[in-house]
């Protein structure tokens, strides 16, 4: 079976542009119990002095260069997708930003030893096939006294989602293959050992919230942006999408009739560690 988090074809559905990635976005911002600002909140715990040198491994559309370069950061953005680096780097030109985006490999940093003075992995390293290569990496590139904030799901990071996903699968004949776009499955917040094999002094913040949707509509558009594909399939079979959006209409529905609001946990957080 095709491991849909790692497997080249997937990703490049999923983020060889922001298309779905700002779908999801759009629900952590307008239906989160919990109003977080995480780009905020990252540069903050980060301590940016100005000057330093900052790398963002796995930068998608670069959303946190904004805030980082403000903090007087000097930014540099990797992506193993091309047409997120290019849209990174749209966007600092836009916002004429001084940020250098690549092109490159999580597992294999094209960048020196000790070069950088913070390092921000942000919710991709489930997405890593060596999950420990890609930490020792983000280790090596860090100057000692580097720190190094590294985000991701909680294991349970919308299981009643996945949970209601999977009995529409079953019951529609697909197999599901539940967790499978949450990334709790490969790496979330309960690995911390694996972080600390790298970075002994590691600590661990968790940040519980949840997704209030008032409406199915609302929530079937963050399902349909990712989760809907958590089955098994061939790479290019699209078939189930729009069974699958009726039979989760039915059910989402429900929920909303009888509790008013479609509540899901979506408990995520971040490791913080500095390189001694």
């Amino acid at each position: 079976m095709i491991d849909r988090m790692t497997d080249a074809a997937n990703l490049q559905y999923q983020y060889g542009d922001s298309e779905k990635l700002k779908i999801r976005y759009e629900a952590h911002t307008l239906y989160s119990e919990r109003t977080s600002h995480w780009h905020a909140l990252f540069t903050e715990v980060l301590d940016i002095v100005p000057g330093e040198q900052v790398v963002d491994v796995g930068c998608g559309p670069g959303g946190i260069h904004v805030q980082l370069s403000r903090a007087g950061a000097q930014v540099t953005g990797i992506d193993a997708s091309p047409g997120m680096v290019a849209e990174a780097r749209a966007q600092a030109e836009q916002e004429g930003l001084n940020v250098q985006v690549r092109v490159g490999d999580a597992e294999r940093l094209p960048f020196a030893d000790g070069q950088f003075d913070a390092a921000l992995c942000c919710h991709m390293l489930y997405h890593v096939p060596d999950i420990r290569a890609a930490l020792t990496e983000l280790r090596r590139v860090l100057r000692r006294g580097g720190r190094v904030l590294i985000s991701t799901n909680a294991a349970d990071h919308c299981a009643r989602l996945n949970d209601l996903h999977a009995q529409a699968a079953r019951e529609l004949g697909f197999v599901p293959v539940v967790g499978d776009l949450a990334g709790g499955g490969r790496f979330s917040l309960s690995n911390l050992p694996l972080v600390q094999s790298v970075f002994p002094n590691v600590q661990l913040h968790e940040l519980p919230n949840a997704f209030i949707w008032p409406t199915v509509e609302s929530a079937l558009r963050y399902y349909a942006s990712g989760r809907i594909d958590a089955i098994q399939r061939v790479a290019d079979e699209t078939g189930h999408r729009e069974l699958l959006l009726e039979r989760m209409r039915e059910l989402i529905g429900e929920i909303v009739a009888r509790e008013g609001v479609f509540r899901v946990p979506k408990d995520a957080g971040y490791f913080l560690a500095t390189v001694p």
